[in-house]
């Protein structure tokens, strides 16, 4: 977590350092355009004055970076400025400003200025602000000239927009005057020839047809459906989550909702919306070069109809249509983005759609996508898909419990998986391994067996020797007043004086006869800590555990004798004790849990699933011995009660019958089972349905690129 939050913290870093840093030179580049600006003011002088003509067709001026205040020009005075032109700019939340540059100094470019830049630019500007805007470049561009050229551009997109009968409005009109009767006739030929192939003629109007609908809107691919699914999912999966019968409740019926909604948007009949409009037009081919690809020699035209139109050919023409420049051409385009409907009368988007239907493969294979998903997702939410099928059968059904109080009942006539239980009386909790392996068995009360056969149960006991190596009072001591006083005497505490031993003989004896001659480490320690840390009262302190055993077993005072231990030695000869008694335990243990599980016959073992708290608990080996010995115990038979779903029936190798019960299964709280049941049941109507669809609309789809193929004489690509 720690990383993760480091990363998202140099993240953000990243970016607030590239935004100041775009910002900053955005504000330095604005700067620099400012001060040339103001060079040029002072250093260039006005090279003539703006005419009352220029200054009418004069736009409103503004500044892109406050493109609602427009600048007002400060004099007429025209000033000369010459450089190459480039544009920078920022972009942020979608929005982008962007600013012209000649010469380094910030332009405004009115009208349609921008298509008379050169490498090298020599303009005529007035300033308005911290602007030079352009009033003539490259004596080409002029506002008069501008200004009639943006009034017929609009007289021809009114007239495009209308579909008005005629020859489409010239926006470059040829100015040039006749020079009288000793005018060159073959310049007169070329000319009427370039007006010939700049012509554009629209014969009429007329609305889209159905086809020609669909194949501009299609079918799509069913995100739409394919998302409200999606989050219909997803709410079934919270509501399944839910305890809360009103949260579960809410979820699950916005689920049903999204559901419904995704599917009626799927299945509903299709409209094509209302049709846009569409011209007829005529005109000559013309092919500009654009590109030239070395190579492989070729070269990248751009086509238009006439000098007015750009078209684009639906995609599947594309590759099959060939272009010849001064070709004459019929189109049908519509009016919007110029997009062509019926190609020089051979090729019609109308004739294709109505003869061949087009096959929308992709939707279904979103639905299936979408719906597998979340199958696999139900499959792994529910631990057993059959068993929520059948807890919501019994739900939905008004089925009841099969109720058992002796195990006889359930011999008799024992249940099938499926059927919902109620089960309750005495049994015995099951020694079992653990994974498999009896060098860790375990006691298990989520396995009881319900009657049977205890008679050849071996009577466990702890042996009385491990029993006093864990008992507390296997060190007997006891405080000592003179020994306290003499503590107190050398300033110490005296509730940190050394305790008297009563029993070392019973000590020594006891540590003799768990450990022996085995040289085990427990064994070794726990000698070498009684020999270090137990101070017999001897005539001389004992060196070794041999030594220490014959003087304290061969002891014959008169008085009993006696030792001195400190506290926290005390606590470290206990601990060395239990770790020898832990080690007799482990040794006996493995082979009493396997004898109490092979001895185990007869009755009904039931096994309970689904219950965390039925979880084996951890114990020491000991404690397990112990509990070993409570289980083979007469009479140890424990109450339980075990109520759900039988999804288990077996026998195990005596021939008792296994019942595996699902506690968490229960007839007063079916939901989960009945939403999971909802779920899988409809991704398993929609996966089979929509993946069957699928392949049978791509192989329509195939089938239709054949026949237009056939249609057309097209070669069809592989």
């Amino acid at each position: 977590m720690e990383l993760l939050g480091l990363l998202k913290l140099l993240f953000i870093l990243v970016v607030l350092g590239l935004t100041v840093s775009s910002l900053i030179g955005y504000s330095s580049r604005r700067r620099r355009s400012a001060k040339a600006l103001s060079e040029v003011r002072e250093q260039g002088g006005a090279i003539r004055r703006l005419s009352e003509t220029e200054r009418r067709a004069l736009p409103p001026v503004y500044d892109p970076a406050k493109p609602k205040r427009p600048l007002a020009v400060e004099s007429d005075d025209v000033f000369l400025l010459e450089g190459a032109y480039s544009r920078h700019g920022l972009e942020s939340n979608g929005t982008s400003t962007w600013h012209d540059i000649i010469g380094g100094v910030e332009v405004f470019l009115p009208y349609d200025a921008d298509l008379f830049l050169a490498e090298h630019n020599r303009a005529e500007v007035v300033f308005a602000g911290k602007m030079a805007v352009v009033v003539g470049l490259n004596q080409e561009f002029d506002l008069p000239g501008a200004q009639e050229r943006d009034q017929r551009r609009n007289t021809a997109d009114q007239q495009w927009q209308d579909g008005a009968r005629g020859a489409l409005q010239d926006v470059f009109v040829d100015n040039d005057e006749d020079d009288g009767g000793d005018s060159d006739r073959g310049k007169e030929k070329d000319e009427e020839e370039a007006a010939r192939k700049r012509r554009v003629d629209i014969y009429a109007q007329r609305d889209e047809t159905v086809a020609e609908i669909e194949a501009r809107r299609g079918r799509g691919v069913g995100l739409l459906p394919g998302l409200l699914l999606t989050l219909a999912f997803i709410g079934l999966g919270i509501a399944t989550a839910r305890t809360s019968v009103l949260a579960m409740s809410l979820w699950s019926g916005a689920a049903v909702l999204l559901t419904v909604w995704a599917l009626w948007l799927f299945w509903r009949r299709w409209r094509p919306g209302p049709p846009q409009k569409v011209n007829t037009v005529t005109g000559t081919l013309n092919l500009t070069p654009l590109l030239f690809d070395e190579s492989n020699n070729r070269v990248t035209v751009a086509a238009t109809l006439g000098d007015k139109l750009t078209f684009s050919l639906p995609e599947h023409w594309r590759p099959h249509v060939s272009y010849e420049d001064g070709q004459r051409l019929e189109m049908d385009l519509r009016v919007d983005d110029y997009s062509v409907v019926n190609y020089n009368r051979q090729l019609s988007l109308d004739e294709e759609i109505r003869r061949f239907p087009p096959a929308y493969w992709g939707r279904h294979f979103t639905m299936a996508l979408v719906a597998g998903v979340a199958l696999l997702a139900a499959l792994m939410l529910s631990r057993a898909p059959w068993a929520d099928l059948m807890l919501a059968w019994n739900a939905m059904s008004g089925g009841g419990y099969v109720e058992a109080r002796e195990a006889s009942d359930l011999l008799a006539a024992p249940p099938g998986p499926g059927t919902m239980v109620d089960l309750s009386g005495s049994g015995r909790c099951q020694v079992r391994a653990s994974m498999g392996d009896w060098l860790y068995p375990r006691v298990h009360c989520d396995w009881i067996r319900w009657g049977g056969d205890t008679s050849a149960l071996p009577r466990v006991e702890v042996d009385e020797l491990t029993d006093a190596l864990f008992a507390d009072e296997v060190v007997k001591t006891r405080r000592d007043p003179y020994v306290e006083m003499m503590v107190k005497l050398y300033g110490r505490d005296p509730g940190q004086a050394p305790l008297v031993v009563s029993n070392p003989r019973d000590l020594i004896e006891l540590v003799d006869s768990a450990c022996g001659s085995r040289q085990q480490l427990a064994c070794a320690s726990l000698r070498d800590t009684i020999v270090e840390h137990l101070r017999v009262a001897l005539p001389e302190r004992p060196t070794d555990w041999r030594t220490l055993r014959e003087e304290v077993v061969g002891y014959d005072g008169e008085k009993p004798l006696q030792a001195v231990i400190g506290r926290s030695q005390l606590g470290l000869v206990k601990r060395r004790l239990r770790a020898v008694g832990r080690e007799r335990a482990e040794q006996a243990v493995p082979d009493l849990g396997r004898q109490i599980h092979e001895n185990e016959k007869g009755g009904v073992l039931v096994h309970m699933i689904g219950d965390p708290g039925l979880t084996p608990a951890s114990m020491t080996d000991i404690q397990l011995w112990r509990r070993f010995a409570e289980l083979t115990t007469p009479g140890s038979a424990a109450p339980f009660s075990a109520k759900g779903m039988l999804v288990h029936r077996g026998e195990d190798d005596s021939g008792a019958p296994i019942l595996v019960v699902d506690v968490t299964r229960q007839l007063d709280w079916p939901w989960r089972s009945l939403l999971l049941t909802f779920w899988i049941l409809l991704c398993a109507v929609l996966l089979p349905v929509h993946v069957w669809l699928a392949v049978q609309q791509y192989r329509a789809r195939r089938r239709r690129e054949a026949d237009l193929a056939r249609l057309h004489g097209w070669a069809r690509s592989s």
